[in-house]
């Protein structure tokens, strides 16, 4: 995720609003083909020269930022930048004469901590001919962070093609490059290079289900796709082991790897873990399903940190979904349920792993209460949660989340989590880490400004 998590790259906008305006230093020109290596690095990280428009909690003047200038206006991949929440640090991808390059800095101060050894990606799905990888849908390499064993990593990873030439397709692949979070250095060469086979079936279209994703839910690294049993392996980083999602997905999408098995998203929408668990031995109170009964409901909506969120009918409402439950990955025991119909946007948690939220509704998991930020009888529009702070303070889009610009805070920890208008032009952060936050915004000559404010 958790975050805080994946999105395609046509629908930045929605968690990145509030572009900036501004130089950036020497940013190189952005590259207007993104399936290729810029041969240029990124600018370095500077001192604050673009002031962005934040909330209160955040010192819009004192960080640092970095500009990702290589990269084209539209892509359908994952932006390429990740948080570790456990080492607090940012990593990202830039481009060099060799070919690309992660760059991983500490949050709080922007020193370089490590920089990789220049590699190259698998050839780009557009270079090898597949059709509809061009245009909006060019993939670019990009970054995830994985936590195994106690120890955080960081992953690189792009989608291509090996082995091709004219007279061979090649293998289609997601290539891995694996680095400690804790390394030091330059030109640092990677723990280790993994290569996971993988059959797409189109290019990435902005739906979570569906598309291409490298992420850790809570449970280690997973690579799931658009394949044509939407394919999902584990990896684990240390050792390189691969855990395909075998005769689990023959009853459905595998979505998260827990220590009872796969668990899977049925051909119901409903999930379990086969032969250990289903959705309906943790029933929350006031819905309509009844144990043992397989139906449409129990619908699987997203999993953050160990923990699955999930929607479910009532009596008096058979259409809708008006309630969302919270359940433990591993055993499906219900911790939290609310009287809220989430209008699922894709799972976020604090670095601290108390607060999660998805959409319009969101959890204190320690005080045991849920709070619903959804458009009703107490506000004409919803408000949809980007990040979370470890001291509960949600930051969200206001509206629909497709386009408009405001933006809202809600304290989910100690007020009554009504949500608060922010100023007009806000940005809110894209991720919150122990005292900053992450704010990534649309760069002014093209690609991605990543500005690490503090907490006031």
């Amino acid at each position: 995720m958790h975050r805080r998590n994946a999105a395609a790259g046509a629908l930045l906008a929605v968690a990145l609003l509030g572009g900036c305006g501004g130089g950036e230093g020497t940013a190189p020109t952005p590259a207007q083909d993104g399936s290729k290596a810029p041969g240029k690095p990124a600018a370095p990280a500077q001192g604050i020269s673009v002031r962005l428009t934040t909330p209160p909690a955040y010192a819009s003047d004192q960080g640092w930022q970095q500009a990702l200038a290589w990269m084209p206006q539209k892509y359908s991949s994952k932006p390429p930048i990740a948080v570790g929440t456990r080492t607090d640090v940012v990593a990202y991808v830039t481009g060099t004469a060799d070919g690309y390059a992660t760059q991983v800095r500490q949050t709080s101060t922007g020193r370089i901590l490590f920089t990789s050894r220049p590699w190259q990606p698998p050839t780009s799905m557009s270079d090898a001919g597949k059709y509809g990888y061009d245009g909006d849908s060019v993939e670019l390499p990009s970054v995830s962070t994985a936590f195994h064993d106690g120890r955080e990593y960081v992953v690189t990873w792009a989608h291509g093609v090996v082995g091709g030439d004219a007279l061979n397709q090649g293998r289609e692949v997601v290539r891995l490059t694996v680095h400690p979070a804790d390394a030091s250095g330059t030109a640092v060469p990677p723990l280790r290079e993994i290569e996971v086979p993988v059959e797409t079936q189109g290019p990435n279209t902005g739906n979570d289900e569906d598309d291409l994703r490298v992420e850790d839910y809570g449970s280690g690294l997973q690579i799931h796709w658009n394949g044509s049993s939407h394919g999902a392996v584990a990896v684990n980083p240390a050792t390189g082991a691969v855990d395909a999602c075998g005769e689990a997905c023959t009853q459905g999408a595998g979505v998260v790897r827990t220590d009872k098995g796969w668990l899977v998203r049925d051909f119901y929408g409903s999930f379990l873990v086969p032969g250990a668990w289903t959705a309906f031995g943790s029933i929350p109170p006031g819905a309509s399903a009844v144990k043992g009964k397989v139906s449409m409901d129990g619908t699987y909506r997203s999993a953050t940190r160990g923990h699955i969120l999930s929607s479910w009918h009532t009596p008096t409402d058979p259409i809708l979904a008006p309630l969302t439950g919270v359940h433990d990955a591993a055993t499906v025991r219900l911790e939290e349920s609310l009287r809220c119909e989430m209008k699922h946007t894709g799972a976020v948690s604090s670095p601290n792993g108390r607060f999660i939220a998805d959409g319009t509704v969101a959890f204190d998991l320690q005080r045991h209460q849920g709070t619903c930020l959804a458009a009703g009888e107490q506000r004409e529009q919803g408000v949809f949660v980007r990040s979370v702070t470890d001291d509960g303070i949600a930051y969200g889009t206001v509206g629909n989340g497709l386009g408009d610009t405001s933006t809202a805070e809600a304290d989910l920890a100690t007020g009554s989590g009504v949500p608060r208008l922010l100023a007009a032009g806000t940005v809110v952060p894209t991720w919150t880490l122990k005292n900053t936050g992450v704010f990534v915004t649309p760069g002014s000559t093209g690609g991605l400004l990543i500005s690490t404010l503090k907490h006031r």
